[in-house]
């Protein structure tokens, strides 16, 4: 009788340590990235220029640059444009064999089964008990 009921207990234990395995599936996931830089050159040139003199007739005229200016702006802009996969992972649930299957449909019978087997032992061994 014993040996019964143990075996009862294991069969319980072993239904209760059956599951299934989750599995994670990576998914890309995009992201963009932008960035831009300014910059900005001063290039300057300093040239000392000489006189010019220019004769009409009996007029001379005398031109007189001191120095030459030159300012030139370089204005650069840069835009990097960066897209990046990432792989997250999200859950996905296992699919089952038929054998896995055709358990989980019995498994509510069988569990059921054992239950109302339990009982009916319990009560036989009860009811056995107060006749004696």
């Amino acid at each position: 009788m014993k040996r019964l009921i143990y075996l009862i207990i294991l069969l319980i234990l072993a239904i209760c340590f059956v599951s299934c395995r989750t599995q994670y599936i990576p998914v890309e996931s995009v992201r963009a990235e932008y960035k831009t830089r300014d910059s900005t050159r001063y290039d300057s040139i300093y040239q000392r220029d000489s006189i010019y003199t220019l004769i009409k007739g009996d007029t001379v005229y005398q031109y007189r640059y001191k120095y030459l200016y030159k300012y030139q702006y370089l204005n650069r802009t840069d835009t990097v444009i960066r897209i990046d996969s990432v792989q997250v992972p999200y859950r996905v649930e296992k699919q089952l064999s038929r054998w896995q299957q055709m358990k989980i449909e019995l498994g509510g019978w069988s569990f059921g089964l054992i239950i109302v087997t339990f009982f009916v032992i319990v009560g036989w061994l009860v009811y056995r008990r107060r006749n004696k």
